[in-house]
């Protein structure tokens, strides 16, 4: 993996504040928290750090990601007192998790059998939890001793993509990206359930611990959802979808809001957690 170019970069980093530059089909995002950063990754292979304000996304880095990497999810971790992003994907045909510090010094790569497809960060645990797409397996990643640990298989899945964990009831949430499921898996009882159905295409979850619930983007259905997970017969219910075009990405950042990667319109857009469009990047 030749993160040299990207560390340079990183190193370096390119002052943006006078310019807005103009996303290209962005696909993944995720924030420091939720909190104030938001790194959003676009099609183009361009990494976009932003500082979120209450009324606006400020960039000031723009980096290039590795022509090797083909990113599938992305997670932003803390560990160690290290902050980093962890990009999942495949490099040369294997599936591979990269780390790199916020400042582009590559710390670490991890190689997998199967294709990685989705990955979340728990802070409690200091682990990743890797999904793939081609055995529908789930991983976990202990960053602080670098294990790769085989945590679950999802019976009758089709394809799994993105991943969520609530970490205060051990719960692993991953959607079907081929079958518009999403499941519920239990790290305390070991045992997996349909969560919800019904959706056509989900490629990003993002949980919000305070209030138990899951935020989906379903490009398929050109909308975002929110899914109850307390209640006993949890549905996917629309959150959002006038303002959108193909949401791709999701993540939740600073003062209950939720940031949306609308990769059909080449911007983000931002909205409370009560659906409401507050503003996007490009502002025009």
């Amino acid at each position: 993996m030749r993160l040299i170019a990207l560390a340079l970069l990183l190193a370096a980093g390119v002052n943006l504040g006078q310019a807005q530059t103009k996303l290209e089909r962005p696909v993944m995002l995720d924030s420091n928290g939720p909190g104030s950063e938001l790194f959003v990754l676009d099609a183009s292979g361009s990494l976009h750090e932003f500082h979120v304000t209450q009324t606006s996304l400020q960039e000031y880095r723009e980096v290039t990601v590795p022509h090797e990497l083909n990113p599938a999810d992305m997670a932003f971790a803390s560990s160690g007192g290290q902050d980093s992003l962890l990009i999942a994907g495949t490099d040369s045909g294997r599936g591979v998790v990269v780390s790199f510090s916020l400042e582009g010094r590559p710390l670490r790569t991890w190689s997998f059998r199967n294709i990685c497809s989705g990955i979340d960060f728990s802070p409690t645990t200091q682990s990743a939890y890797v999904a793939t797409s081609d055995s529908n397996e789930i991983y976990r990643l202990d960053l602080k001793g670098g294990e790769i640990t085989f945590v679950a298989r999802i019976e009758n899945a089709t394809k799994l993509g993105p991943v969520a964990v609530d970490e205060a009831r051990q719960e692993i949430y991953v959607a079907d990206v081929a079958s518009g499921r999403i499941y519920q898996y239990s790290m305390t009882t070991k045992t997996s359930r349909v969560l919800v159905t019904g959706l056509s295409a989900p490629t990003a979850l993002a949980f919000d611990q305070e209030v138990s619930r899951l935020f989906v983007a379903d490009p398929g259905r050109g909308g975002i959802f929110t899914v109850d997970t307390r209640t006993n017969n949890p549905v996917a219910t629309e959150l959002a979808s006038d303002s959108l075009k193909s949401p791709y990405g999701i993540t939740l950042i600073a003062n209950s809001r939720v940031a949306v990667a609308d990769h059909g319109a080449n911007r983000v857009l931002v909205f409370s957690t009560k659906g409401n469009l507050l503003f996007r990047f490009p502002s025009s």
